[in-house]
């Protein structure tokens, strides 16, 4: 997605427990997942346009015997401190900030934005990812939790307790 909106994707790289195994229902990652390397991908790019590489988004998998972390690490610039808690609730977007920003070919969004989607993409501008996340997340008795660092970049963890009957974990 990221290759056809900006003609360009960062590296994915995973590490921690690669080799993790977890019980999980598969319609809420099936979202949450896209949604959260959507976010960090166009953070990404979005910060580095002009750079000639893009650094990689670090996906980091860490299992106990509770629950299931995934960390989604981008280094694209953070999350402005005015921004951090609005970014979780409904209709919020920072899409048209990146389509106005002048670090941008006006003609590239022209090119692959109609006047009538000059918000929303398949990358962003919806105001539901984030916020729909972690209702999935809590939803599963787990946590989205969302740590900037302004200026260098993001850290979103997706905590997750396993549903294997030994702990508590969701409700039905």
């Amino acid at each position: 997605m990221s290759e056809r909106y900006y003609g360009r994707a960062p590296p994915v790289k995973i590490n921690g427990h690669v080799n993790a195994a977890f019980p999980y229902i598969r319609t809420p990652l099936d979202y949450i997942l896209p949604e959260l390397l959507k976010n960090a991908v166009r953070a990404t790019v979005e910060a580095h346009y002009d750079s000639p590489t893009l650094p990689p988004i670090m996906v980091t998998i860490s299992t106990n015997d509770v629950d299931f972390i995934i960390r989604i690490s981008d280094r694209g610039g953070g999350i402005a401190h005015d921004l951090v808690d609005l970014v979780t609730q409904y209709h919020f977007t920072t899409a048209s900030r990146a389509a106005s920003d002048s670090r941008f070919d006006r003609g590239l969004f022209e090119n692959i934005m109609t006047d009538s989607q000059a918000r929303a993409s398949p990358m962003h501008g919806f105001g539901f990812g984030l916020p729909t996340s972690r209702a999935y997340a809590e939803y599963l008795n787990g946590r989205l939790s969302i740590e900037s660092m302004q200026g260098i970049g993001t850290d979103v963890y997706l905590r997750l307790r396993h549903i294997d009957g030994k702990h508590e974990s969701f409700r039905i």
